[in-house]
């Protein structure tokens, strides 16, 4: 009976060992497949995910350039401008009066705030661009 018994044991342990062989291999080996599948793609995607940020970061940079670029410019339009606006006050011989030196500074002034807002558009409009980009 033992050996009935440890014959019968064997052949049970034989057909389950088929039968996961069989079944339970084949469905990891599909999962095991998937999951290399998932992988690959995962980095791609990641690959391509870095790619795009040193791109928008390469854009910013630029964009950057270009801001800091604008503020010189802006700076180095209004230095002169300032300058000339004072020394033509200065030499008129004929202002004489402090109102018309009032008119006159008053009119460097909004000189000097439509320079300033020009330049402000400007660099909203780069600002605008690049956030577009971004945004595709």
């Amino acid at each position: 009976m033992t050996i009935e018994t440890h014959n019968w044991s064997s052949f049970a342990h034989q057909e389950l060992y088929k039968i996961v062989r069989d079944e339970i291999f084949s469905i990891v080996n599909q999962v095991d497949a998937r999951v290399q599948s998932f992988e690959i793609q995962f980095l791609k995607e990641a690959a391509k995910f870095v790619e795009d940020f040193k791109s928008l970061a390469n854009e910013a940079g630029a964009s950057l350039a270009k801001h800091k670029a604008l503020e010189l410019e802006i700076e180095r339009l209004l230095k002169p401008v300032a300058s000339q606006d004072i020394m033509n006050i200065v030499r008129k011989a004929s202002v004489v009066d402090t109102s018309d030196i009032q008119t006159e500074l008053e009119r460097t002034r909004e000189s000097f705030e439509n320079c300033i807002i020009k330049k402000e558009n400007e660099y909203a409009k780069l600002w605008n661009d690049w956030y577009k980009k971004c945004d595709e």
